[in-house]
């Protein structure tokens, strides 16, 4: 019962946030220093995000939430096979947008099932990437300085956005599968362009 109060949490909380995020706004993330933000780790610990993403090595943060079945349950899982590929290079991060607990997480990783880190965030996090109900999951690729590089939304979903801008019109003849295996190789372009940069 609880975990289900929980999901019906998150989604007032996304949507309480209203609206898409704008081109123009999520433009004007890119080569800026990404926004650091609090959470609670696996296990149970308040943390920052910049004690977890460290100048010297490109990060991949993916904002998530339990309540969207395409994004969350389809989606997330095909990333286990790039993290494996990618963990000693670049640091995961999946942030939940949600008031969950690290039982809830660990019910949430079995069920997925998921191998990437996840931290549970506050609030300021939604404010601050301009998150909402319709822009999860909610992917940033960080360089090494701690620029943002890239921003993916929606990756599994004919609703894809990205910046730089890229046209993916074409995702509207392929099923979710075939998008999401795209976007696998997206994501995984976007990690060797910030690894060799």
């Amino acid at each position: 019962m609880r975990f289900l109060i929980t999901v019906f949490n998150i989604f007032l909380i996304l949507l309480s946030t209203g609206y898409s995020i704008t081109d123009e706004e999520l433009n004007s993330f890119i080569g800026k220093k990404y926004k650091t933000f609090r959470g609670i780790n696996e296990q149970g610990k308040v943390v920052n995000i910049k004690d977890i993403v460290k100048d010297g090595k490109p990060a991949v943060i993916i904002f998530f939430a339990i309540g969207d079945k395409p994004g969350t349950f389809d989606f997330l899982p095909s990333l286990n096979k790039t993290y494996e590929k990618y963990k000693d290079k670049v640091t995961f991060v999946a942030v939940l947008l949600s008031r969950s607990n690290t039982e809830e997480v660990k019910e949430l990783k079995r069920i997925l099932p998921l191998k990437i880190p996840v931290l549970l965030a506050y609030n300021e996090t939604i404010k601050r990437y301009k998150i909402s109900k319709v822009d999860v999951p909610y992917i940033v690729f960080i360089d090494k300085n701690g620029k943002i590089k890239h921003i993916i939304l929606r990756p599994e979903s004919t609703m894809i956005k990205e910046t730089p801008y890229v046209d993916r019109s074409n995702y509207e003849d392929k099923t979710q599968k075939e998008r999401i295996k795209s976007s696998v190789k997206i994501i995984e372009k976007y990690i060797e362009e910030t690894l060799g940069g």
